[in-house]
């Protein structure tokens, strides 16, 4: 697999008024949004209509061959992206049992150690998941209040998140935003408020680039969601350019999935194949700068996977950990080597160079299987809907 990365002179909101050097509010300590999609596969990226992602990508960063942990679930995944680090760390591998074996103490999500170093910065977290929120920010063996974190909000709906966000940008003076939409996968796995006969994670028809669907057919509320997504996230990118101050206070917006989906079962994921571990990676600011070394390209370049059970073979590139090193780094807080972070900074200048690292696996083939996968919950021991 390569990345694909773009680097654009398009002028963008985020970029308009600054320009492309490094002075004024891109030398400084800058604002972080993060923008969390629930199960979306990188080809929706280019097959469904979603302007506001490719404004974002016009002006930044963007590896369409990222990848997630080998557990393709959301508990590891937000787990990882929120943390810094992978399931051998943070002890995550499902969305039921292990929340109680996880050691959010030890590797925290990283707006705790932003309240920890930063105090003074406002953060934010809004989740339609509830579990990003109720088990990794408010983890049980956490003894402070959620990390002190200024605001954590559960909402209902993706329009809800949306509304909640809007809100925010328009009325308050936030430094750090993490939304999460969960609509999309939603649709993947069939369930309300995209209900299909089958559902699926297969925004293309049998024998795609990206390997093919499971039974036979593209999944039209699977890219119907995805387009609704990146309609809500017009509406934040609107609150946030028009903020007063705007201008000088220097917006990094990184946007990032969970995982895939529809590898080895249409509607379903949590296995290791390129279809469940393949996501994306955007970095769009003032400045963004590449991975050095790796080619320009686009979806259409990637070389195919060759079935659904095929593991990805090339694990190079962004990864769904460098999210919270990303963000810290735009935020002028230094990591701290005694943390434990396995995610590395990328798109923004004056990063150190890129090391690539094995990804540790998690994934137990004698005890995951289709038929004993737990459902994703929205807390310890709840059954909810496949997630």
């Amino acid at each position: 697999m390569r990345p694909l990365l773009i680097l654009a002179a398009i002028a963008f909101t985020l970029a308009a008024c600054v320009g492309g050097n490094e002075t004024g509010a891109a030398s400084k300590a800058g604002r972080v949004l993060i923008l969390g999609l629930d199960g979306t596969r990188s080809e929706l990226l280019e097959i469904a209509a979603m302007p506001n992602l490719n404004r974002l990508r016009a002006t930044g960063f963007t590896d369409l061959d990222a990848v997630t942990g080998d557990v393709s679930l959301s508990g590891p995944g937000w787990a990882s992206m929120m943390t810094g680090v992978w399931c051998d760390k943070h002890n995550v591998v499902d969305n039921d049992a292990t929340w109680a074996n996880s050691q959010f103490d030890i590797f925290p999500h990283f707006m705790t150690r932003v309240e920890q170093i930063r105090p003074e910065l406002k953060t934010v977290s809004v989740s339609h998941w509830a579990p990003i929120n109720d088990e990794i920010l408010c983890a049980d063996e956490r003894a402070d209040h959620c990390g002190q974190v200024d605001e954590v909000i559960n909402q209902s709906t993706d329009a809800g998140v949306r509304d909640t966000v809007v809100e925010i940008l328009n009325t308050d003076n936030p430094d750090v935003v993490f939304a999460q939409f969960d609509d999309i996968d939603h649709a993947g796995h069939g369930t309300e408020p995209y209900m299909s006969t089958l559902g699926g994670f297969c925004p293309r028809t049998t024998g795609s680039l990206d390997g093919a669907c499971t039974v036979s057919g593209i999944n039209s509320e699977y890219i119907r969601a995805a387009e609704v997504t990146d309609g809500y996230i017009g509406d934040i990118l609107t609150a946030l350019h028009r903020r007063p101050n705007f201008q000088a206070e220097n917006w990094l917006v990184i946007v990032s999935p969970d995982h895939g989906g529809g590898g080895t079962l249409q509607n379903q994921h949590g296995f290791n194949t390129a279809q469940e571990r393949r996501t994306f990676f955007i970095v769009s600011g003032l400045r963004t700068a590449p991975l050095p070394g790796k080619p320009v390209t686009t979806l259409a370049g990637l070389p195919a996977t060759t079935g659904n059970s095929t593991a990805p073979t090339d694990l190079t590139g962004a990864k769904i950990v460098d999210v919270a090193a990303t963000a810290l780094f735009h935020l002028r807080i230094a990591i701290d080597p005694k943390w434990g972070l396995e995610g590395q900074p990328i798109g923004l200048p004056g990063v150190p160079a890129y090391i690539e690292k094995p990804i540790p696996s998690c994934f137990n083939t004698t005890s995951f299987s289709a038929d004993d996968r737990k459902p994703e919950n929205g807390s310890r021991g709840s059954a909810a809907p496949w997630h």
